[in-house]
């Protein structure tokens, strides 16, 4: 509604404008009586007024002022059936129809004013030339309308592709944020699959190892065996869904904390300036294993984007324990190339946070006064209770 009003505004005061103009150039220079030129006057630029609001009325008054300004001004002036402040409004009022969506309004006020124009010159006697007045009038009314179509069409393509762009940014985001859960739930599915593997094959081979045992617990196990494979025939399945012709590169053990080491000198190969703290407490072969695999993914996730957003930029990675928590820091000082940075949707701090949820941890994020970023990321390495076991 605010630019409505604005643009009522602004045409309001060139309405008020021309008719300042209009009424004395009317009433003295043209010889009208002083009344009806202050009406026709007022008319005409009142019609430029109203115009955003009622089209149709504005284009019929204005029209209808044009013949009858012509035929109350013939034989007083030269410049007949049209004046110039007759012209100078009735171009700015094809001009606001033709910007508006309702163009075939201001089409009917260019031919209306047209038509009035030459009517006035063929049932008035006259004894100037119009031939010149006619075409001029036409042709700089004709071309105001012209280019507001043209204006009209660019705001419309504009919109259009903000809009698009807009639809284009949510899909975008969508899609990755579903690609990143998809393979956070492989990821899952692997560790998981790797223990009930194992149940498995302890219930099965319970009784060899253990010659003896009471057919009650015997039956027990059997029955442990029967239930695990039937939950890996099933995550078999899941795992069918999950996985397409595409990613069979990523039928292998997922990283844990072992593997992040190597992904520091990774990127430190990459000419990122990395020193690390603490890699020792990584060795913990009792941690969890969905565990170990978020705490790599936010590892690798956050010197990723040291890698795109901040280049040049002198970066920490520091571990820390406390209990059966890890706290992992990435901290990188300002960019050294700002000005070249990658810039990216954030969708990988979404998928930081989703992984920390799944283990019970958290994510924080955020910039540094000294125009750095920091990730700081706490994860339970053992076994998470039952209350936090949900996935949302």
């Amino acid at each position: 509604m605010k630019p409505v009003v604005w643009a009522a505004g602004v045409i309001g005061v060139f309405a008020l404008a021309l008719v300042s103009v209009a009424i004395p150039l009317n009433a003295v220079a043209f010889g009208m009586w002083v009344p009806l030129a202050f009406l026709l006057s007022a008319a005409h630029a009142g019609a430029l007024g109203v115009a955003l609001f009622y089209p149709r009325t504005a284009s019929v008054v204005a029209c209808v002022a044009v013949f009858l300004l012509a035929v109350a001004s013939a034989g007083l002036t030269v410049v007949w059936p049209v004046s110039v402040t007759t012209l100078i409004g009735q171009a700015l009022l094809v001009g606001v129809l033709g910007v508006q969506q309702v163009w075939s309004v201001g089409l009917l006020c260019w031919g209306g004013g047209v038509v009035a124009a030459v009517a006035a010159a063929a049932l008035v006697p006259h004894d100037v030339p119009v031939s010149g007045n006619l075409v001029l009038f036409s042709s700089i009314t004709g071309g105001v309308f012209v280019v507001a179509l043209i204006v009209q069409q660019w705001r419309q393509i504009s919109a259009q592709l903000v809009r698009e762009r807009r639809l284009s940014a949510d899909e975008h985001a969508k899609r990755v944020i579903a690609e990143e859960k998809t393979r956070v739930a492989r990821e899952l599915h692997d560790v998981i699959a790797h223990s009930m593997s194992l149940i498995n094959v302890q219930a099965t081979t319970a009784q060899y190892r253990h010659p003896g045992l009471d057919a009650r617990i015997a039956a027990e196990f059997d029955e442990m065996a029967a239930a695990s494979r039937q939950a890996l025939s099933e995550m078999r399945s899941v795992l069918g869904v999950l996985r397409s012709t595409r990613t069979d590169g990523e039928l292998v053990p997922q990283p844990g904390l072992e593997r992040i080491p190597e992904l520091v000198d990774s990127a430190r190969r990459a000419g990122v300036d990395i020193t690390a703290h603490g890699t020792e407490l990584l060795e913990d072969r009792e941690a969890s294993g969905i565990a170990g695999i978020a705490a790599f993914r936010i590892v690798q996730e956050a010197l990723s984007n040291v890698t795109r957003h901040a280049p040049g930029a002198r970066t920490e990675v520091r571990f820390s324990r406390s209990g059966d928590e890890l706290t992992i820091v990435v901290r990188n000082g300002a960019p050294e190339g700002a000005a070249n940075a990658v810039q990216g949707g954030g969708h990988g701090l979404v998928g930081m946070q989703e992984r920390a949820a799944i283990v019970g941890g958290a994510v924080q994020f955020g910039y540094l006064d000294d125009g750095g970023y920091e990730v700081r990321a706490v994860l339970p390495l053992r076994e998470m209770s039952d209350d936090s076991r949900e996935l949302g």
